[in-house]
């Protein structure tokens, strides 16, 4: 790790996967965009100005320094709160699929459930620092956040985004607990919010029809089961190496978004066993170096901030290989850095250039003070061989860790 770079694995693994994903969605998209467009390129290179934007995104916030999204924090909620509220009026938001939760801007369109998950995970930094962990009472420690969070859960829900709602909750939930929040605390959130994803479940025509196609896809397997077992199909069918790559069947019109939420079962049916673990250590590794950051961090914001940042990357990532192969009824999630889309693709872009600027500015933090004690020593021993005592000097820069 170089003190001017940071960690320079975490932009390589980002790109590894990053490159990978524009490969597998030329692969899994070319016939459809082909048959829908006339341009069998399409999604690749609408994929390929996004990945375009997101690298500048993440070049840009990797030279601001972090603590400014420490006083922008409040700022941010507000702003996408009033985001996620236009985006559902008619005229403003625009409807696909049957859910409102896109702007049009020309020709390409933007989310801001993502943008959503950024600013709650930058919020839920700031006030575990300033708790500095200390959640112990419900009412006056644990449950502020969680009407903030709640208020933005409530909103991607009214979208019809309950993958990015259950995501940004179980996000949420992790910093709570790293941050010093009792179990007890986590339970009786669960619990009341159990009644809520029932109802949301149960109530709601289409998605009751999707839990009853993850507990028995074959049930109906030409309508509500058909897109899970297309799924099992494509990645029993890879094998330890898969079909080659562009020689896959499954995504010529039997398997549904081949390209979006399910390009993980592209992958293993063209890369076989092989590819898709592969997928998974590159995102372990990711874990880790996210990890290793958080760990690092030379403050409590940089911490909570480099936790929360790796966790919303590597939970949507489980959560969609948990839905392919069908361990959790289908979401609507895309694949961190793999699936075709715009919006998530720049919120993990932008995510990672933060987590960058956090690891290089631990890593200057940690040179300065290596250097600070290699010439205290320096003196203390050209004052010992001189013959005289020199009182110590403390050493400059921060620690490693403020309390």
């Amino acid at each position: 790790m170089d003190k001017a770079r940071g960690d320079r694995s975490l932009i390589l693994l980002t790109l590894l996967l990053m490159v990978t994903g524009l490969v597998m969605i030329y692969s899994a998209s070319a016939v459809l965009a082909g048959r829908q467009y006339g341009d069998s390129l399409f999604f690749f290179k609408r994929q390929i100005l996004w990945a375009a934007v997101g690298l500048i995104a993440l070049g840009i916030v990797s030279h601001v320094p972090y603590e400014v999204w420490n006083r922008m924090a409040l700022p941010l909620v507000l702003m996408t709160v009033i985001l996620l509220g236009l985006v559902l009026i008619p005229g403003i938001g625009i409807e696909l699929n049957g859910s409102r939760r896109w702007f049009r801007l020309g020709p390409l369109t933007l989310q801001p459930s993502e943008a959503a998950r950024l600013c709650a995970v930058i919020y839920l930094a700031r006030y575990l620092m300033k708790k500095r962990n200390r959640l112990d009472d419900f009412f006056r420690d644990f449950l502020p956040p969680m009407i903030v969070i709640g208020v933005l859960l409530a909103l991607i829900m009214g979208e019809s985004d309950l993958g990015t709602a259950a995501v940004l909750g179980l996000v949420a939930g992790l910093m709570l607990f790293i941050g010093g929040a009792r179990w007890r605390h986590l339970w009786v959130m669960g619990l009341l919010a159990a009644p809520v994803l029932y109802a949301m479940i149960m109530k709601i025509g289409y998605r009751r029809q999707r839990w009853m196609a993850f507990l028995d896809p074959w049930r109906d397997p030409t309508d509500t089961g058909f897109q899970m077992i297309q799924s099992f199909l494509a990645l029993g069918g890879g094998g330890p190496v898969g079909m080659g790559l562009g020689e896959g069947r499954q995504k010529l019109f039997f398997l549904p978004y081949p390209h979006t939420d399910f390009i993980f079962a592209v992958i293993g049916e063209e890369l076989g066993l092989l590819g898709t673990l592969s997928v998974l250590v590159l995102f372990g590794m990711l874990a880790w170096r996210g990890l290793s950051i958080s760990l690092k961090a030379p403050d409590p914001f940089g911490r909570h901030l480099a936790f929360g940042l790796t966790m919303m990357i590597i939970v949507q990532a489980m959560v969609n290989m948990a839905v392919v192969t069908g361990l959790l009824p289908t979401k609507g999630l895309t694949l961190p850095f793999l699936s075709y889309g715009g919006s998530s693709l720049v919120a993990n872009l932008t995510a990672v250039g933060i987590l960058w600027n956090i690891s290089r500015t631990a890593s200057v933090e940690r040179s300065v003070l290596s250097r600070e004690r290699i010439r205290s020593g320096w003196r203390t021993k050209a004052s010992v061989g001189s013959g005289r005592r020199e009182p110590a000097r403390r050493t400059g820069g921060r620690g490693l860790r403020e309390t």
